[in-house]
């Protein structure tokens, strides 16, 4: 297992526009809401392991869902981007990576 961590393939200003893109209202609850998501996806590229971890336990144990529940968003969406863009690896998802 490698150490070395690949840096993602969009930055996470760009991440942000897309998920505003596809929220289902964009005003300044669900801005916040993209925010905390941003974030996890932020934290999967930590040098901290412990926030890796947590980031990484954040896309499995439902709190996702919660969040993107709030405005729209389709978890396993998120998923997808994470591993398409580099930020996740398949194995680290409870689903190991399948498409919505």
């Amino acid at each position: 297992m490698s150490t070395r961590r690949q840096k993602p393939l969009i930055g996470t200003s760009l991440l942000e526009r897309l998920l505003l893109r596809h929220v289902a209202v964009v005003c300044p609850e669900s801005r916040l809401i993209v925010a905390v998501i941003k974030q996890a996806f932020v934290d999967l590229c930590s040098p901290s392991k412990h926030q890796r971890a947590e980031a990484r336990r954040f896309f499995q144990d439902g709190r996702l869902e919660l969040w993107c529940d709030q405005v729209g968003l389709s978890p396993n969406f998120m998923r997808e981007i994470a591993i398409k863009a580099g930020y996740l690896n398949p194995a680290d998802t409870a689903e190991g990576g399948g498409h919505a």
